[in-house]
């Protein structure tokens, strides 16, 4: 039950801003170095049994499998996020001690949340966040005939707003500069609800935990990235004029959001390493660099991912890992300034610098 929830999420959420992200002009970039999201969730939700006490005596409240549904927005700030989440989640209750009822609890949730995406060097990256807000439990029972000496009718009814909290972990795999799909798993929980009884139990008061296990399926829409223009020049072949003899520079180019070598590129890491191996050993430098169509996280790790594949491509050659400094500098120094969200060719490199 729960991976048909999960998957019926993932393919509505690709469906929908999947065509967002085909069809809008995204013009909006934000004034630091983050960007702001806004996406949609959903998926299965599970409900533990709940203990429920009416005037002083307990019961358990047992329920089925549920589903839940939300939409958030926020902001991207390097590898952290915060963001504003509001999700709905119900489940039908199946019993009520040894009786069974019909009805349902359902959970509005309006969460503020912080979340940490570890950057490991892969395209999915991991992430664990948590957050505090506000959520309106909503939960009624009730059965058609008399349970013993009570009268059939309404047994649990009512609402209430209480405090919540919720634990996150998951990961997230950028599919562009635009677009991100997570798949999460949130524990969502409040302190004890208080409800009422039916008349026919004379409305006494009723008092229910809420702690709730969540898998959810989200794709998020990240504002920054500048209108999809014609199709890239392709990248320089050739290596550029002969440098200095104190210092020689090879320039690998990349297509855009890509971190795979073209075969141009790889005759060009042949000449660095034959350059390393006729001359004196010394201490290369291999940093990656993007241009500005994503946002500065996602470019970060971009950069990264090519200055590593630089690096193990230059020892498949004979060159010693020990002999290099390997790092990323994302969309900082820009071998071509531009504005932010333009695809520059020259820009989207590796340099593999001979000091």
């Amino acid at each position: 039950m729960k991976y048909r929830f999960l998957l019926g999420a993932v393919v509505g959420l690709t469906a929908a801003l999947s065509w967002a992200d085909a069809h809008a002009q995204l013009v909006l970039a934000p004034p630091g170095p983050g960007a702001f999201y806004v996406g949609g969730e959903g998926g299965w939700t599970a409900l533990p049994n709940q203990k429920a006490t009416v005037a002083g005596a307990s019961s358990t409240i047992h329920y089925d499998d549920g589903f839940n549904l939300g939409v958030r927005a926020g902001y991207l700030w390097g590898p952290w996020r915060f963001e504003e989440e509001f999700r709905w989640q119900r489940n039908d209750i199946s019993s009520l001690g040894s009786f069974g009822v019909q009805g349902a609890s359902a959970a509005y949730a309006i969460m503020t949340n912080a979340i940490y995406d570890f950057n490991v060097g892969f395209p999915v990256t991991p992430h664990l966040g948590a957050g505090i807000g506000a959520v309106d439990l909503v939960t009624t029972a009730s059965v058609p005939g008399s349970i013993g000496p009570f009268p059939g009718g309404q047994l649990i009814h009512g609402n209430d707003w209480e405090f919540g909290y919720q634990a996150i972990a998951g990961i997230r795999y950028n599919i562009n500069p635009s677009l991100a799909l997570d798949l999460d798993y949130r524990y969502l929980a409040t302190v004890d609800a208080k409800y009422k009884t039916g008349s026919a139990l004379g409305n006494l008061p009723v008092s229910s935990g809420y702690a709730s296990h969540n898998l959810l399926a989200s794709l998020s829409l990240i504002f920054g990235a500048a209108p999809p223009p014609p199709p890239p020049v392709a990248a320089p072949a050739v290596a550029p004029a002969p440098p200095p003899t104190t210092r020689k520079v090879f320039l690998v180019f990349f297509d855009w959001d890509r971190d795979t070598i073209t075969p141009e590129g790889m005759a060009i890491v042949h000449q660095a390493a034959d350059a390393f191996k006729e001359g004196h050993p010394v201490q290369i430098q291999v940093t990656g660099y993007t241009d500005r169509s994503g946002s500065p996280g996602y470019n970060q790790r971009l950069s990264e991912r090519r200055a590593n594949n630089v690096a193990r491509a230059l020892v498949r050659f004979g060159v010693p890992r020990s002999a290099m400094t390997v790092s990323g500098r994302g969309e900082n120094d820009n071998r071509v300034p531009t504005a932010n969200g333009v695809r520059e060719p020259q820009n989207r490199r590796v340099e593999i610098v001979f000091p």
